[in-house]
C-alpha cells in the first residue's frame, strides 16, 4: 500500500445494514488520481442509468485525496460524487470543514460509499476500525447546529461531522449537507440525497495519521511551501478580512466589529471562516458561524436593509440546510407570481416580502417542511414552472441545469464579463457554483500579458496557451481570448487540486501550482509522477464525469445557455466587452469540446479519446 492513501473502502448498504471494509485498488488510485478523480470512477461504476435520484439505486460516494490528512497547507477537501436531484445529472460536491476529511483518512478510509434507504433514521459513525449504523430518530428534525453540537456532546471532539438539517430530511431539490457545521457540500441537492436515505449525519473520528513516502524530501518541500506563504505580501490582510477583502459587502471596521473569531479547516494558514457575533440593535448577541461572512451577508444583495438581519435570515436557512441563492431564487419567482396576477395572494401561505426578514423566514420554514405551497417551492425553479405552467415561464429567472445561474449581468453576483466562471455555468454537469479552478478570468480583468504566467500554473501546456491567446502565439486575426479552450484546462486544474484535497479558494491555491502538486503527490504517495501524468489523471476523470453524463442521456442540448442570458442587460466580450450572443458562446463550447479532444460537433468523447485516456472498456 502506498503511502498517503489509507487503504481501504468503507461500503456502507442502509437498506441491510450491512458494513464492508474493501481494500482501496492502488492501480485504480494511481489511475484516477485519488480524491475527486477516484471518487467519479467509483460512483460511474455504481450509479445504474436511468435511476432516479432520491431512489434507493443512487449511492453516494465520499472520497478524501491522498494529500488529505497530512500536514500540508490546506489539504482539508472532500467531495462527493452521486447523481443530484436539481437537474438530474451526475456530478461532485466538495466542501472544506474543519477536520471531517483529516478525521476521515486517520480513520483508515480513503472513500465511503453509501448505497440503500435505512427503514427509520440513521446517522453513521465511524471511529477508526469501528463503523456503526445508529438509530438518528432523535436528531430527525434538527437543524444543522443543534444535529452537530448534540453528536460532539455525545462522543466529544475533535469529531468530523457530515450532516443534514430539515430541508434535506424532507427532500427540498436546493437541500445542502453541512461539513463540521462549516462548509457545504451542496448546490444541486445533495442534502436531498441523504434525506432520501433516511441519512441524518456521518460522525468520524480517527487516530492512526497517514504515513508519506519521502519524509525527508517532505520536510524540505513542506517547509519551503510553508515559507512561500509566510512572505506572502497578502497573508496578513487575508488573515484579517477573509473573502471580505475581495467582495466587501459591508466596510472592513463593520465586519471586524462582529467578527468575534476566525477559524481554519485542518492544516490552513488562512483562516477563513467566521464566528460573527451581532453586537448592537435588537439581534445583539446574536452568534453564528459560516464558511465567510460574506455568506451571511447574501441578503443584501437581495436588497434587505440591515445586515443584521441578512446575517439572521442566512443563519437559519443554513441550519435548515437551504441553498441561499436557490431560495431567493424560488422566492423572486413566486413574489412575480403573485404581482403578475397567476398566483391569488389570498391564496398564498403567507405574504412575499423579499426584503422582509420575517416573511423570509416564514418561507424558508415553509418550504424545509413543504407545507402547503412549500410542497411544490422544494421542488425548486423548475418544479415551479411546471406546475404554473407555460405562462409563468416568462417571469422565472434564467435556470441552467435546474439551478439559477448566480452569476450574470441580472444575478445575484453581478459580473458582465464572459470568462470561465460564466462558461462553466454551462459546462460542468454539475451546474452552476463557484468551483473556478483558478482561471484568471474569475470575477477580474487581468491584461493578456499576465495571463501566461497564470496558465503556467495552472498545468497548460505551452502549446496549448498559444490555442488560449492566440495573437500572443502568432499574431493571428481574430479572438485574443478563447475562453472556451481556457475552460478546459480550468477544469483540469480543479480536478487536480480535488483528486489531491487541496483547497479550490483562490486565496489559497494561489500557492500551489501544477508541478509542486506532481511533486507534492510523488513526495507523499511514492508513486512516480510527472506533470503529463497529473494532467492525464486529471483529464482521465473530467472526461469519465462526462461519459456518465452522457449514459443519463445528457447531449449538447444541454449545454446551451438560456435564452434570458440575451434578453435585457447581457453578458459581454472578456476583452473587447462587445456583446455576447448565442453564436459566441456556442463557438466557445465547441473550442472546448475539441480542446478536450471530444467530437466538437456532439460533445462526444471520441473512440480514439478514451483509448488514449485508457477508458475505452468503459463506453
Amino acid at each position: 500500500m502506498s503511502s498517503g492513501f489509507a487503504g481501504t473502502i468503507l461500503r456502507v448498504d442502509l437498506t441491510n445494514s450491512r458494513i464492508e471494509r474493501l481494500p482501496l485498488d492502488m492501480s485504480l488510485a494511481e489511475k484516477f488520481g485519488g480524491g475527486l478523480g477516484l471518487s467519479i470512477r467509483l460512483a460511474y461504476e455504481r450509479i445504474k442509468p436511468g435511476a432516479d435520484a432520491l431512489s434507493p439505486e443512487n449511492p453516494v460516494v465520499f472520497g478524501a485525496g491522498p494529500l488529505v490528512g497530512t500536514s500540508l497547507p490546506a489539504t482539508s477537501r472532500i467531495y462527493t460524487v452521486t447523481k443530484l436531484p436539481a437537474g438530474g445529472a451526475i456530478g461532485w460536491c466538495g466542501g472544506g470543514g474543519m477536520s471531517f476529511g483529516c478525521l476521515f483518512k486517520h480513520a483508515g478510509f480513503d472513500h465511503l460509499i453509501i448505497e440503500g434507504r435505512a427503514e427509520q433514521p440513521v446517522f453513521l459513525k465511524i471511529v477508526d476500525d469501528a463503523v456503526e449504523i445508529c438509530d438518528a430518530r432523535s436528531l430527525w428534525g434538527k437543524g444543522i447546529d443543534d444535529t452537530s453540537e448534540e453528536l460532539w456532546k455525545k462522543f466529544g471532539r475533535p469529531g468530523g461531522i457530515v450532516a443534514i438539517g430539515p430541508s434535506g430530511e424532507n427532500r427540498c431539490s436546493f437541500a445542502m449537507a453541512f461539513v463540521d457545521r462549516f462548509s457545504t457540500l451542496g448546490r444541486g441537492g445533495f442534502g436531498a440525497v441523504m434525506g432520501s436515505k433516511n441519512l441524518k449525519a456521518v460522525f468520524v473520528q480517527g487516530t492512526r495519521g497517514i504515513t508519506v513516502a519521502d519524509r525527508k524530501h517532505y520536510r524540505t518541500v513542506s517547509k519551503k511551501l510553508f515559507s512561500t506563504i509566510r512572505e506572502y505580501p497578502y497573508l496578513k490582510e487575508w488573515q484579517d478580512l477573509g473573502l471580505i477583502k475581495s467582495l466587501p459587502a459591508i466596510p472592513h471596521e463593520t465586519y471586524r466589529d462582529i467578527r468575534k473569531r476566525r477559524i481554519a479547516c485542518a492544516s490552513c494558514p488562512i483562516g477563513d471562516k467566521d464566528i460573527i457575533e451581532i453586537s448592537d440593535g435588537e439581534l445583539a448577541g446574536f452568534t453564528t458561524c459560516s464558511s465567510s461572512a460574506v455568506n451571511l451577508l447574501t441578503p443584501l444583495m437581495y436588497g434587505f436593509p440591515d445586515y443584521r438581519e441578512a446575517i439572521k435570515l442566512t443563519a437559519m436557512l443554513d441550519d435548515l440546510g437551504m441553498d441561499m441563492f436557490e431560495f431567493f431564487g424560488v422566492m423572486e419567482f413566486l413574489k412575480n407570481l403573485v404581482e403578475k396576477g397567476i398566483l391569488d395572494e389570498d391564496a398564498i401561505d403567507a405574504p412575499v416580502d423579499i426584503k422582509s426578514l420575517s416573511s423570509m423566514e416564514a418561507w424558508a420554514r415553509i418550504i424545509s417542511r413543504r407545507e402547503g405551497l412549500g410542497n411544490i417551492l422544494a421542488g425548486g425553479l423548475p418544479a415551479m414552472m411546471e406546475e404554473f405552467g407555460a405562462e409563468s415561464e416568462q417571469y422565472a429567472p434564467s435556470v441552467v441545469r435546474g439551478m439559477l445561474p448566480y452569476v450574470s449581468p441580472k444575478g445575484p453576483l453581478p459580473w458582465n464579463l464572459f470568462g470561465t466562471m460564466e462558461l462553466g455555468q454551462l459546462l460542468d454537469p454539475r451546474g452552476p457554483h463557484v468551483g473556478a479552478g483558478g482561471s484568471p478570468t474569475y470575477f477580474a480583468r487581468r491584461p493578456l500579458e499576465v495571463f501566461p504566467r497564470h496558465l503556467i500554473r495552472m498545468g497548460v501546456p505551452e502549446e496549448a496557451i498559444v490555442r488560449i491567446l492566440p495573437k500572443q502565439g502568432n499574431g493571428e486575426k481574430g479572438e485574443a481570448l478563447k475562453v472556451g479552450r481556457l475552460l478546459r484546462y480550468s477544469h483540469a486544474w480543479f480536478t487536480i487540486l480535488g483528486s489531491l484535497g487541496v483547497c479550490a479558494r483562490a486565496q489559497v491555491n494561489r500557492f500551489y501550482n501544477a508541478e509542486l502538486c506532481a511533486e507534492l503527490y510523488q513526495t507523499v504517495t511514492g508513486i512516480e509522477t510527472s506533470l503529463d501524468d497529473l494532467r492525464r489523471r486529471a483529464d482521465r476523470a473530467w472526461t469519465l464525469l462526462k461519459m456518465a453524463n452522457i449514459r443519463e442521456g445528457f447531449s449538447k442540448e444541454d449545454d446551451t445557455p438560456p435564452d434570458k442570458w440575451f434578453q435585457g442587460p447581457g453578458f459581454h466580450n472578456y476583452i473587447t466587452e462587445e456583446p455576447v450572443g448565442p453564436k459566441e458562446i456556442m463557438a466557445m463550447i465547441e473550442d472546448y469540446y475539441d480542446e478536450e479532444g471530444w467530437d466538437s460537433d456532439t460533445g462526444i468523447p471520441g473512440r480514439e479519446r478514451l483509448k488514449a485516456l485508457d477508458l475505452a472498456d468503459l463506453a
